[in-house]
C-alpha cells in the first residue's frame, strides 16, 4: 500500500550501482536519471528497491539509479540508517515541482519531469524512454581527502535558474531489518544517496563519506538540473580517485 505524508512544503533547491558506474577518468554519460525515494520502514517499499535494481541491471548503460532513503517513516518502528532530513528535503523539492499534497513513498521521479509510484514497472519502462538533452558539456573529476570526497567540474556558464547536483552514492548494501513494517526481511540496496549538494559551474563541492565506508564502495554522480521546472538535462558519473 503506498503511503503518504502530508505536510506544508518549502520549495528549495538541490538533488548508481555496482550495476552501473564510471570507471578511469571519462564519465560515463546515462540517457535517463530514476531517483527512488524510499525507507526500509515501509512495507510498500522493497517492491520498488527491485524494481530499479532489475531497471539498472537491463539499462546498465543508458540508466542512472538513485535512490534516496526518507526519514519521516522512522517513527513506525525501524530506524532506516541510509535516512537523512537532507534526503527528505530533496523530495520535497519535487513535491513542489509536481504540485502533489503531500510526500508518499516509493516514489520514482525520472529526468525531473514525471512522477510516479516506484514499483510500477510498467512506467519505469516507458518513462526512460524519453531521454535527457545534452545541451551543457558536464565533465566531474572526484577524489578523496581527509573523509571528504571533492569533485571538480567543467561546466559551461549555468543559466540563472540551473544548477548542478553532486551526489555521493554508495553504490550496495544489505540490511536485516528487525522491526516495524519490514521485520525479518533482508532488503538489498543499490545506489544510496549518500550526500549532495547544489553547486555553481567550475565549483569545488565537499561530500561527506559516510563513517566506516571505504572510498571504493562509493562513486559520484552530477547532473544540471532547472531548479525551477525540476528538469535535468545532463549528467555524468565517474570512480573516486
Amino acid at each position: 500500500m503506498q503511503k503518504v505524508v502530508f505536510h506544508s512544503v518549502t520549495v528549495i533547491t538541490m538533488c548508481i550501482a555496482v550495476i552501473f558506474f564510471a570507471s578511469g577518468a571519462s564519465a560515463q554519460k546515462p540517457l535517463a536519471v530514476v531517483e527512488l525515494f524510499t525507507s526500509e520502514g515501509c512495507s510498500s517499499c522493497p517492491a520498488a528497491d527491485r524494481a530499479v535494481e532489475d531497471l539498472q541491471v537491463q539499462h546498465k548503460n543508458d540508466v542512472l539509479v538513485l535512490c534516496y532513503h526518507v526519514d519521516y517513516w522512522n517513527y513506525l518502528g525501524w530506524k532506516d540508517i541510509y535516512s537523512s532530513p537532507a534526503n527528505t528535503r530533496r523530495q520535497q523539492f519535487y513535491t513542489g515541482i509536481f504540485h502533489l499534497n503531500g510526500a508518499y513513498t516509493p516514489q520514482a521521479v525520472v529526468n525531473g519531469t514525471s512522477q510516479f509510484t516506484g514499483s510500477d514497472r510498467q512506467q519505469l519502462a516507458e518513462r526512460i524512454k524519453r531521454p535527457l538533452s545534452f545541451g551543457n558539456k558536464l565533465i566531474i573529476k572526484a577524489r578523496a581527502t581527509d573523509g571528504k570526497i571533492e569533485v571538480t567540474n567543467t561546466a559551461s556558464r549555468l543559466q540563472a535558474n540551473e544548477a548542478i547536483v553532486i551526489c555521493l552514492v554508495q553504490k550496495e548494501s544489505v540490511s536485516q531489518v528487525k522491526s516495524g513494517e519490514n521485520s525479518g526481511h533482508r532488503l538489498h540496496h543499490i545506489n544510496l544517496v549518500r550526500d549532495y549538494q547544489l553547486t555553481g559551474a567550475n565549483v569545488t563541492a565537499r561530500l561527506t563519506v559516510p563513517s566506516g565506508i571505504n572510498k571504493d564502495a562509493l562513486f559520484v554522480a552530477a547532473y544540471i538540473q532547472n531548479t525551477t521546472t525540476g528538469a535535468i538535462q545532463q549528467c555524468a558519473t565517474i570512480e573516486v580517485e
